[in-house]
């Protein structure tokens, strides 16, 4: 590569920093990273990720937790996928950059496709909530598996099933990231290639392999089942279904947060698809245009093979990442066709880093921030040590979205942690434990969580503390207008 290459590597190094510094200085929890801080600790038998297939993952957890105790000692977790991802930011690049010159793309590509990486929802989330962390690992596993092949061919096998393996046991939709350097060649290309047929065998082998390891390691080692997670699915139809309307809508608002079930998402989708089937088929590859469709479908689906093939159907932005990568792709390389849309690069790359700073300031940061320091501030005022019952009421689903007036996306934006049923419990224990140094004290509690007020006042509970979240969290500063 030529310097001014080492130069835009280094300027997109820069922009993790950039965006992602608040989370440094910020103290504060969401959802699972509770339940994690309380259990992951030195001793405990407890493991939150080994049914669901993801042992390295388990392993990493189990140190990383270990080694703190409060809450504030979560941004060193955030600090580590921040350093992580900025360490991973000139692998991704360079990969992009030596497939867009050998399949004749735009050599602008690369440099706005590591920017969309960096702004992207699911790289926000591995680095602002500590229970992704390990998001940057997987996805840089999956891309350097698929990479080696198309890059030496069967040279180039071994490698790819050790980086392969390695992905599915820290996240299994990392995995999917192995098939974007060959997609990059079907979409430039817009015809199939029989060179891709060996690699994609290979994806089933990394497959079948890890999922034989995974099988026996369960039954042998772990002795227990497959969670939902992992089981695989019983009905294709509500599959395709999932991937259509579900899935690919996600990918298609790249890296706006949208309510999932949004009505608009999926006409702006569908309009956006048409779109671009229409500029494909004029680009004069009628002969093979709906070959090139099936195939272009065909990639989508098994990119996002990890969720495709399992029993749950839960799209959320964090598993999306090979999925989003390869939908923009697909869109720059049929909109960008000449050095006039160099400006339309630099105008969607502004726009890209400004909602990303936005997503995690005002969606994301603000909440949590919010919520930790009420809670906080609660517990330390009302607690006593011969207080041995709590009943904690769950915040409602809407309480961010209507006091903050931002847009929720599944369970990773827009959300209160205590609207979750099994935050309150932990987080009760933690915060005693913080206030009074006594783990065993805050272990001793017994905590009931209510859905609302109402199921709380028939229950006819008396004495104890009472943790009304909604009006502990109602009643904190309101943002700013």
């Amino acid at each position: 590569m030529e310097r001014k290459e080492y130069y835009k590597i280094g300027m997109l190094m820069c922009f993790p920093l950039l965006i992602f510094f608040p989370v440094l200085n910020s103290t504060y929890f969401y959802t699972d990273e509770i339940v994690q801080l309380w259990n992951y600790r030195k001793g405990s038998g407890f493991a939150m990720f080994v049914e669901q297939g993801r042992v390295f993952n388990d392993w990493l957890f189990r140190l990383m937790y270990s080694h703190i105790d409060t809450i504030s000692q979560l941004r060193s977790l955030r600090l580590f996928a921040l350093i992580g991802w900025t360490l991973c930011v000139p692998v991704w690049y360079m990969v992009f950059f030596r497939v867009c010159k050998d399949e004749g793309l735009s050599p602008q590509l690369p440099f706005f496709a590591v920017l969309f990486l960096v702004c992207s929802l699911p790289f926000g989330i591995s680095i602002q909530w500590a229970s992704c962390m390990e998001l940057f690992i997987a996805y840089t596993c999956g891309l350097l598996s698929g990479y080696l092949v198309y890059r030496y061919d069967r040279r180039g096998w071994l490698p790819a099933l050790l980086f392969g393996v390695t992905a599915l046991a820290f996240y299994q939709n990392g995995f999917g990231c192995y098939l974007l350097p060959f997609f990059l060649r079907l979409v430039a290309r817009q015809k199939p290639d029989r060179k891709m047929l060996a690699p994609l065998a290979l994806y089933f082998v990394i497959y079948v392999v890890y999922f034989l390891v995974f099988v026996v390691a369960m039954r042998m080692v772990y002795h227990t089942g497959i969670t939902n997670r992992a089981a695989l699915l019983t009905n294709p139809f509500v599959k395709g279904y999932f991937l259509l309307m579900k899935a690919l809508p996600t990918a298609f608002h790249l890296n706006l947060v949208v309510k999932e079930n949004s009505i608009l998402l999926r006409v702006v989708y569908l309009l956006m698809l048409a779109g671009l089937l229409w500029l494909n088929f004029r680009s004069g590859i009628n002969r093979s245009y709906w070959l090139y469709v099936l195939l272009l479908f065909g990639a989508f689906a098994l990119i996002y093979l990890p969720s495709v093939i399992i029993k749950e159907n839960f799209a959320s932005n964090r598993t999306l990442l090979g999925l989003d990568m390869a939908v923009f792709f697909w869109i720059v390389v049929t909109l960008v066709r000449d050095r006039k849309a160099n400006t339309l690069l630099v105008v969607a790359g502004f726009i890209l880093v400004l909602v990303a700073a936005y997503n995690l300031r005002n969606v994301f940061l603000r909440p949590a921030v919010d919520e930790y320091t009420s809670l906080k501030t609660f517990i330390d005022r009302n607690y006593r040590p011969e207080i041995s019952s709590v009943d904690y009421i769950r915040s409602p689903e809407g309480l961010v979205r209507d006091k903050y007036r931002v847009a929720s996306s599944w369970d990773e934006y827009g959300f209160s942690s205590s609207y979750f049923a099994w935050v309150p419990d932990p987080v009760v224990r933690q915060l005693v434990f913080e206030k009074t140094g006594d783990r065993a004290l805050a272990e001793k509690l017994d905590i009931r969580v209510w859905v609302d007020e109402e199921g709380y006042k028939n229950s006819g509970r008396k004495g104890g503390m009472l943790v009304d979240a909604p009006a502990i969290l109602t009643a904190a500063a309101a943002p700013a207008r």
